[in-house]
């Protein structure tokens, strides 16, 4: 083969395994650009989300606390005994509460149980309390507790007393009866 033609025929395989080399390294770089911006993404997602819990729990131990004291006027031990205006009384702070920063930010199952207390409180017109208002009281102390990842002090344990769904479905259905 004469040099003319030999030298460019070098020349250009040369220049191919350059390009090629030169390829592979850029897109090398590429690819692990690609996976530092992926992982600084997740970092970032991981912390926006742990800023978010963290501001969601001091919100909730900061209003949760109004809650149970509201609470603690409906306990059978409470120095003055409950009457149907106070429970409507009561009521009318639970709603207060689930439309402030407290209801915003709890659990849709701990939103659902103070409304059906509300509701509960504010069927009462006259006679002895109903038992529905303790049970709502019960299941409302338990998952704000849960919502704050708190265990209470109290005997009441849901394990005992059924799985917590089958109760609220039971105490429902009573009180539907009831209107």
């Amino acid at each position: 083969m004469p040099i003319e033609i030999l030298s460019p025929i070098i020349s250009g395989l040369v220049a191919l395994v350059i390009a090629s080399i030169s390829g592979f390294f850029t897109w090398r770089q590429v690819q692990q650009e690609r996976k530092r911006i992926q992982q600084e993404r997740t970092q970032w997602l991981i912390d926006l989300k742990s800023s978010y819990s963290v501001e969601l729990y001091k919100t909730r131990l900061s209003t949760y606390p109004k809650m149970g004291e509201v609470l603690g006027r409906l306990s059978k031990h409470t120095p003055t005994p409950l009457t149907p205006e106070t429970a409507k009384q009561i009521a009318y702070e639970i709603h207060e509460w689930l439309y402030s920063p407290g209801g915003f930010c709890a659990e849709s199952s701990t939103r659902g149980a103070l409304k059906e207390l509300r509701t509960a409180c504010l069927s009462w017109k006259q006679g002895d309390k109903p038992p529905s208002i303790a049970d709502w009281r019960h299941i409302a102390l338990f998952l704000l507790r849960r919502d704050l990842d708190i265990q209470g002090i109290e005997s009441f344990d849901p394990m005992d007393r059924g799985p917590l769904l089958d109760k609220m479905k039971e105490i429902d259905k009573t009180l539907r009866q009831e209107l």
